[in-house]
């Protein structure tokens, strides 16, 4: 057998870094049937091209604590952002499905390698600026299945950094939407849950600026949002529905004995949102509500104040406690469910945020911040996706962060409360829950 022939055998570290991408790519992106269509082609744009080699080529080396690897992967990302820059530039190119999906594939890279808080920025700057394209691209987008998978996927991107920032979603993009409504599916659970979440944006924001004004004015238009939430998770389809599992085992891994089981991840990724859009909205019913029981003329009587206030924190415990049994079905591996870590990081990708808010709530113990903070690094650690290693230092620390713009309200009397919610804990499998020292991912630091 020849040199070129024993050659051939091998892939190379390209081939193989395009296979783990393919392999990732249907739960990095809820609608991944048009990655196919956009990397079908043997004569794929070298912008895509390095984004895609950066980023399999990133998850090869979290998967295998290559930092040699991960040096590559870096000088690819770079090389994709100068190429894709060029892109940008070019009145044709600009417009194009592989231009918008490279600077998408370059969000993904932030998430997997990101070593510190500034790659939450990067990841941001990269999610306002596939926004900034599909504004571009205008309704001509809609007109192809492609086109309307990748504005979806941007759609989601989007409404999470706005949810994080406190920031309501552009008026341009909610136009677009509009269009898009002509020729996409709005029956579908996801799409009818983003038409909430928009909303949600915009008040939370108006709520921050002062636009909404008065204790009842805010709570009655939260609940009015929440209400909205709630309904549109009453009649969905058995398909949606998730399995409750209990079990005594890993209770390191599963809080409180028990875990859901969704059909797919999409469906525990959407589940989540509303969980997660609930725990905000009544974050800021108890803030205001908080805010008047010590006000010189409150407007609610001390037992509305305590009925209502009682109600939201009974509404943020339970999304919370749904929220923990989400988080083993996206760490599959962990619990040794016969999958492998390295196709198991875009399955985790979903539950960083959710999981980071469980944990850093004000009604959160003490216990749940310290598993949330474990959970993430384990997720870091053994998934290969960087950015939760970060995020879990910044739950141990207690670290406010740029996007974490709602104040903290203290528990006063509801301490007891929330304590009492968690009375049937272990407090001996709890306190076993510790960040091992010093167990950094042993890559250097500092970004491309």
């Amino acid at each position: 057998m020849s040199a070129r022939q024993i050659q051939s055998i091998f892939p190379t570290l390209e081939e193989r870094s395009a296979a783990v991408f393919g392999t990732m790519a249907p739960t990095w992106f809820q609608a991944f049937d048009f990655v196919g269509v956009l990397c079908r082609s043997e004569n794929l744009e070298a912008h895509l091209q390095a984004s895609i080699n950066a980023v399999g080529l990133a998850s090869l080396a979290n998967a295998s604590l290559a930092p040699e690897m991960m040096a590559k992967a870096r000088w690819d990302y770079v090389k994709a952002l100068r190429l894709t820059n060029e892109a940008l530039r070019s009145p044709t190119s600009v417009k194009k499905d592989s231009t918008l999906f490279s600077v998408m594939v370059l969000s993904i890279y932030e998430m997997i390698s990101g070593t510190n808080e500034v790659s939450l920025d990067s990841w941001a700057e990269h999610v306002k600026g596939a926004a900034a394209l599909v504004r571009l691209r205008g309704p001509e987008q809609f007109k192809h299945p492609v086109g309307q998978r990748m504005f979806l996927q941007v759609t989601s991107n989007l409404l999470l950094n706005c949810i994080q920032r406190t920031i309501p979603m552009p008026q341009h993009f909610i136009e677009l939407r509009k269009e898009a409504e002509k020729l996409i599916d709005t029956d579908s659970p996801a799409w009818r849950l983003s038409g909430v979440l928009i909303d949600f944006t915009i008040f939370r924001a108006k709520v921050k600026d002062c636009e909404i004004v008065g204790p009842r004015i805010v709570i009655n238009q939260a609940l009015e949002l929440d209400q909205r939430l709630v309904d549109e998770f009453e009649d969905l389809p058995e398909e949606w529905m998730y399995e409750i599992v209990y079990t005594s085992e890993n209770p390191h891994l599963v809080w409180n004995g028990n875990y859901h089981v969704y059909q797919e991840y999409l469906m525990s990724h959407i589940w989540n949102a509303m969980r997660t859009s609930r725990i905000m909205l009544h974050e800021v019913i108890r803030d205001q509500l908080l805010s008047d029981s010590t006000a010189l003329i409150p407007h609610f009587t001390t037992g509305e104040n305590a009925n209502r206030l009682g109600t939201s924190t009974d509404v943020m415990l339970d999304m919370q406690a749904d929220i923990l049994a989400s988080v083993p079905h996206h760490t599959p591996s962990l619990l040794n469910r016969n999958t492998s870590a390295v196709f198991d990081n875009s399955r985790s990708y979903f539950v960083l945020w959710p999981l980071f808010l469980a944990g850093s709530m004000d009604l959160a113990t003490e216990p749940i911040r310290m598993w949330a903070a474990a959970r993430l690094r384990d997720i870091g650690e053994s998934m290969g996706i960087r950015q939760a290693v970060v995020i879990s230092e910044v739950l141990m620390r207690r670290v406010t962060l740029k996007w974490d713009t709602k104040p903290v309200p203290q528990l006063m009397t509801y301490r007891k409360q929330v304590h009492a919610r968690w009375a049937e804990e272990k407090p001996e499998d709890i306190r076993q829950v510790r960040l091992p020292e010093n167990s950094s991912l042993t890559y250097e630091s500092e970004r491309a």
